[in-house]
């Protein structure tokens, strides 16, 4: 038995496996159609609109109001007890803007869904652009897979307003497609007892994708070299 040489005198492999790999995350693509406020202009406004004042208005309008085309979004408002009766979305000016108000303890919700085309058992990113504005509440960002005649919540989150100058404007959260027409919803809700509105730029759904590429490391001179890793013991037979 012999030892085989690995890597020559001139950092160059003589086996394969020694290439040192580093891990890249991206998201690409785009699995939200109609995201951009601005291009939509103010077509929201005469989008499929949903009265409710169920239990849970957020499954109620996803029931019973389906979003039955894939890219297309829907809306639903609370119209009467036990809720704040508030207006639907709209879109104008370049914000979706979402409508809120509690009156006598009564909260009140206004929101859009739209059905997505998705690769099941991806890994996908939200990423929501908020807008500058006073009025205070909460915009919350869910996604649903559906079940027979219902709806299962997949993933989760929310933005607080107001929205000024020193916040954080982009927020992002991941959810996995449990099913190639998941669903993605957002609704605002507020304990303002005045009516309230507040704008959203964009959202986005990217796909997350992994890539390995292979690590380099400089030298004093400033010259770039491939990283190799040595196994131990490796031997080939003297046949």
């Amino acid at each position: 038995m012999k030892y085989n040489k690995q890597i020559s005198s001139r950092g160059i492999a003589q086996q394969s496996g020694l290439d040192v790999f580093s891990s890249i995350t991206t998201y690409n693509g785009e699995y939200m159609n109609w995201g951009n406020s601005f291009d939509y202009g103010t077509q929201l406004g005469s989008d499929t609109d949903y009265a409710t004042t169920a239990a849970d208005p957020h499954s109620d309008a996803l029931i019973n109001s389906p979003a039955s085309t894939i890219g297309r979004w829907y809306r639903y408002h609370t119209s009467g007890s036990p809720y704040t009766s508030v207006s639907a979305p709209t879109s104008s000016s370049g914000a979706f803007i979402f409508y809120g108000q509690k009156t006598g303890g009564l909260p009140s919700y206004s929101g859009i869904y739209q059905k997505l085309s998705l690769i099941i058992g991806n890994e996908y990113q939200i990423e929501i652009q908020g807008a500058i504005n006073a009025s205070a509440g909460t915009l919350y960002i869910k996604t649903y897979m559906p079940a027979g005649d219902n709806f299962i919540e997949t993933s989760s989150t929310s933005i607080t307003y107001p929205f000024s100058n020193t916040s954080i404007s982009r927020i992002t959260s991941t959810f996995t497609a449990e099913t190639a027409n998941d669903i993605i919803q957002l609704y605002f809700t507020t304990d303002s007892t005045s009516a309230v509105v507040v704008p959203l730029s964009t959202i986005s759904i990217k796909e997350k994708q992994e890539y390995l590429v292979p690590v380099y490391a400089t030298d004093r001179y400033g010259n770039d070299h491939k990283v190799l890793r040595r196994t131990t013991n490796q031997t080939i037979s003297d046949d």
